[in-house]
């Protein structure tokens, strides 16, 4: 039962709660490769690249492939109209001028939001074990039973 506990408490810490924070101007923002971004396009941005993203296109999630001064290269994983409908994608690379975009914002792990849902996660995961095996502590018989005296 102490392993089902554990194996719980494992994924709900592993799963996390992540946040977007602005990445600062987007001229000067260089995110490193690997780095999980936001990237909101300008209205010009979103027509000039509709042809590989689609039409209505505003923001598009993804892994930062590389970063220049010219552009931003991501291998996306989520799409979002201006009518919030998000479409998911497999990692296909997309270069995003800068001009196109009209903010950055990076994925990071909210260690108090983490923290907090791993000791809800935590508690009642312990509660349903408490439940389910049983809360008992004694074995054995309690008083009245013959044993071995002292001769």
């Amino acid at each position: 039962m102490m392993a089902v506990v554990v194996l719980g408490l494992t994924c709900s810490l592993l799963a996390g709660c992540y946040t977007y924070r602005p990445l600062g101007g987007v001229d000067a923002a260089m995110p490193a490769p690997g780095d999980h971004v936001e990237a909101r396009l300008t209205p010009m941005g979103s027509a000039s690249l509709a042809p590989q993203v689609g039409p209505d296109v505003l923001l598009l999630e993804g892994q930062v492939v590389s970063a220049d001064s010219a552009g931003l290269t991501l291998a996306v994983t989520r799409s979002e109209t201006a009518r919030r409908i998000g479409t998911e994608w497999k990692g296909e690379h997309v270069t995003l001028p800068r001009g196109d975009v009209a903010s950055l914002r990076e994925r990071k792990l909210s260690v108090g939001a983490t923290a907090l849902f791993g000791g809800l996660a935590g508690g009642g995961l312990v509660g349903v074990a408490a439940l389910l095996g049983g809360a008992g502590g004694a074995s054995g018989t309690a008083g009245g039973g013959q044993g071995q005296g002292h001769q």
